[in-house]
């Protein structure tokens, strides 16, 4: 399928749910709000700099932890020569 063809496939979807259900005004409205000048200094696609070089806690190396008692150590298969009862 070629972008175009998607492209009407998805305009025809659309038309098609429009007629069905009718069109709905958005649920959400976007309105200018005035920011302070101290978060209008980068863009807002600009990465924020960290304060400090050391990783974050949660992608710290995890401390070594003793085994769970309640799995087996060793996994005992069944013996393929010996048949079943």
């Amino acid at each position: 399928m070629t972008m175009d063809e998607v492209r009407e496939f998805e305009r025809a979807t659309q038309e098609a749910t429009n007629k069905k259900i009718g069109i709905f005004p958005p649920a959400i409205s976007i309105s200018n709000i005035s920011m302070p000048s101290s978060t209008r200094s980068a863009p807002s696609s600009a990465p924020s700099t960290p304060l400090s070089t050391d990783a974050p806690e949660f992608l710290t190396v995890p401390k070594d932890r003793p085994r769970k008692k309640s799995a087996p150590e060793t996994l005992t298969l069944p013996d393929p020569a010996k048949k079943p009862l």
